[in-house]
């Protein structure tokens, strides 16, 4: 087995007993092929869409009138708030005020007043009784016949008398 020429055994493993063979080393290493460089891919540049910008103006316009319309609505909202307490305060004065109106109406001095006058209680003769009782009726209009046309000739004639009339 000492003429096996590649120093293992049947196995891949090296022989560790020390008669292997060294190896000769070449006299010179081989050149070392230059990698080829990688070409780099261009930068990409940095250009925005026209229609995007467009698009990006008009999204913050359409934000920007929304929040203005919330805006309005609540300033909207605040001012009816208050017109309603204001109303409420007058409600309550008037009340105030047409209690205080009726209390001070005294009957007996109104008659006294009227008899001052010279006014008196109606008699039983001068009350007037009326009968509505009837039967219903109907009329019915009479329906203008006239075409378009006529109408239309009529219209431009009384605007035309009425232009008229305002510079006499």
């Amino acid at each position: 087995m000492a003429d096996n020429k590649y120093d293992f055994y049947g196995s891949a493993a090296y022989d560790v007993r020390g008669t292997a063979v060294p190896r000769p080393r070449p006299a010179r290493l081989p050149e070392e092929k230059p990698h080829p460089q990688a070409k780099q891919a261009p930068k990409p540049r940095l250009t925005i869409a026209p229609l995007a910008v467009v698009g990006l103006v008009v999204v913050a316009a359409l934000l920007l009138m929304v929040v203005y319309s919330y805006v309005q609505l609540y300033e909207a909202t605040d001012r009816a708030g208050e017109l309603t307490k204001q109303l409420s305060t007058a409600q309550a004065a008037t009340g105030k005020l047409r209690s205080t109106y009726e209390s001070r109406i005294d009957l007996a001095e109104i008659e006294a007043r009227a008899r001052e006058l010279g006014m008196a209680q109606p008699s039983a003769r001068q009350t007037v009784y009326l009968n509505i009782a009837g039967a219903d009726h109907a009329e019915v209009l009479q329906v203008d016949r006239r075409g378009f046309a006529e109408k239309a000739w009529d219209a431009v004639k009384e605007s035309f008398n009425g232009v008229l009339e305002y510079f006499r």
